[in-house]
């Protein structure tokens, strides 16, 4: 380490210049070094070795859903359709686009599903490789920003490591592949530092390829969403500062592109709604939800509720239950390491305003510093955000800004320790010194950030997973391939609410160990053309001969969606089919074969 430290130091001074090409490879090695010490730190925390690889990190939730979208991509080559889910008709997600914005993700299920067929190993896979991208991602950035070679690898870990990362995990799978977030807060930095954008070939080449990444990665758009605002608003502000139009137009292209390469991955639904219109109905938002889900800086300074030492879980565990809980209450933690840089960067932002003309940090302190402020102001409960959603509500979810900031606080933190460690150089055994306390930083923060929570509980999924897996097994012996399995209970898609033990999408659960059967759940709510609303309001006889009458074979029943375990409803289906049911092996699911 302390020679790592030494020749990336003396690799920055103006007299050093090295061979060009040398030095390309040698910053790719460092690159490579960063992604791989990333992806390790990961595996450490989550150890996927204690479990098998194609048991789901999550069997809950959003998980299935995304689960359920990856297996429609192995199968049917894409996401658009999906003829298995929503029968008779089959599913179409135009009205809800859930991985539109993610074309680049998808591409990287598709590489890794050539290798295997089993979706849950795909998601597995590309949740693990969330940990190297991400950190090659924000290490390349903090070179870019001129952040020395050690320090980056430090940062880059860190980053990589957010309570954000785990807490978002399967269940917001697309949202854990944030490692276009630190290409989006370059872009942020470089119109504030008046950085070019555009102009030579190359240049602008580089900049529409971060716009690209950024479009086609978006997290459900809300990552393009948030780079476009923030560079827009620090174009304004920079504008206004230098009293320059040239911010103006650098910050403008950049949201343009951004906007236009976002409409691209769309473009499919606005063709399907031109043919068939809009339906309100599949995404519903409120501009209230925006003041459920913002940021609150308590939420971003308090320790996460799964730290290692008791008492600060508890600090965190007590402030959440005097809230109800959101995303924001888990999801929001910066650490230690990280909170010390967020209040850097407000010091920073307070003392210039006290000091106007004189400057109290860098340049790049000082457009950091900006930069999270006014993340802050859009993000925070009841701020901008509130103004934003007014006026367009879809993207509700503000307190996710905060892997934002906290790219811009770890930053900061990379700018504090490359200052102390120039100041140790001139010390007997600096290096030395410079080392341990790189190492300590990072040993801090790796132990504060994670905790043994993180980890899966692998034997309780896999024993609720191959339960599944066998009940659908038994079903398709039974039935023919193509054959229409009818759930209940009846729950819309997407989107609803939890029923009793029930949590949304668990009706997908069948759908993700099927080979051939079509299963009546799936299907977008707000269309016509699906049966199953009229049938599940039936009485159970009347039912049952019209649950047959329109084709399907079966009856599948979710013991967790009903007070009584279901136990009247299955002794009707009994009575009016002759049959009784098959169990799973965990006993929450039944099914009833209809008499053909």
């Amino acid at each position: 380490m302390t020679h790592t430290i030494s020749r990336s130091r003396a690799a920055s001074r103006p007299h050093a210049r090295p061979d060009a090409l040398g030095a390309r490879v040698g910053e790719g090695g460092y690159a490579a070094l960063a992604a791989l010490l990333s992806g390790l730190f990961g595996l450490l925390v989550i150890r996927p070795w204690e479990g098998d690889l194609d048991v789901p990190y999550l069997l809950h939730g959003d998980a299935n859903f995304y689960h359920s979208e990856v297996k429609g991509i192995l199968e049917h080559g894409w996401f658009w359709r999906n003829p298995n889910l929503g029968a008779p008709e089959g599913q179409q997600l135009f009205d809800y686009p859930g991985l539109s914005g993610d074309p680049l993700n998808v591409l990287l299920m598709k590489l890794i599903g050539l290798f295997t067929s089993d979706a849950a190993t795909v998601v597995n896979v590309f949740f693990l490789l969330t940990f190297p991208l991400i950190g090659l991602a924000a290490y390349l950035v903090l070179r870019r920003l001129a952040v020395s070679v050690p320090v980056s690898i430090a940062c880059s870990i860190l980053y990589t490591l957010m309570p954000y990362h785990f807490y978002r995990g399967e269940g917001h799978l697309v949202l854990s592949a944030y490692y276009v977030v630190p290409l989006g807060a370059y872009l942020v930095l470089a119109v504030l530092g008046d950085r070019p954008l555009w102009g030579r070939w190359r240049l602008t080449l580089v900049t529409l390829a971060l716009c690209a990444v950024i479009a086609s990665a978006s997290a459900g758009y809300y990552y393009a969403a948030f780079t476009a605002i923030l560079v827009a608003g620090v174009a304004v502000i920079r504008a206004v500062a230098t009293r320059s139009k040239r911010p103006l137009r650098e910050g403008g292209a950049v949201v343009g592109a951004i906007l236009a390469l976002s409409l691209v991955t769309i473009a499919p639904s606005f063709v399907y709604w031109a043919k068939h219109g809009t339906n309100d109905e599949a995404t519903q938002r409120l501009t209230l939800e925006s003041e459920l889900y913002g940021l609150k800086l308590t939420q971003l300074v308090l320790p996460h509720d799964q730290h290692r030492i008791h008492w600060l879980a508890d600090l965190r565990q007590d402030y959440q239950s005097w809230f109800g809980a959101t995303e924001a209450t888990m999801s929001t933690p910066l650490g230690v390491v990280a909170t010390v840089g967020l209040l850097w960067l407000l010091a920073v932002s307070l003392l210039q305003v006290a000091s106007p003309g004189r400057p109290v940090a860098s340049p790049l302190h000082g457009h950091a510093a900006l930069a999270t402020l006014l993340a802050l102001l859009i993000a925070w409960t009841g701020g901008i955000s509130l103004w934003i959603a007014g006026v367009w509500p879809q993207i509700r979810a503000w307190n996710r800004l905060s892997i934002y900031i906290a790219f811009f606080a770890l930053l900061a933190v990379g700018l504090l320790l490359d200052r102390a460690l120039r100041a140790l150089d001139s010390r007997r055994h600096g290096a030395l010194l410079g080392a341990w306390l790189l190492l300590g930083v990072l040993a801090v923060g790796v132990l504060d950030q994670t905790g043994t929570g993180n980890r899966p509980d692998y034997a309780a999924l896999e024993t609720e997973y191959r339960s599944d897996g066998e009940f659908v097994a038994q079903i398709e012996e039974r039935l023919p391939a193509g054959a229409m399995v009818f759930q209940l209970p009846y729950r819309t898609f997407p989107e609803t609410q939890a029923l009793g033990r029930m949590s949304d999408y668990d009706l997908m659960r069948g759908y993700l160990h099927s080979v051939d059967l079509r299963w009546s759940y799936g299907f977008m709510k707000g269309r016509p053309g699906d049966p199953s609303p009229a049938l599940a309001a039936l009485p159970t006889g009347q039912m049952v001969r019209d649950v047959a009458a329109a084709g399907f074979s079966g009856v599948y029943v979710d013991r967790f969606g009903y007070d009584d375990r279901a136990v009247k409803l299955e002794g009707e289906l009994a009575a009016t089919t002759g049959r009784q049911p098959l169990v799973s092996p965990n006993g929450r699911l039944s099914f009833f074969e209809l008499p053909g």
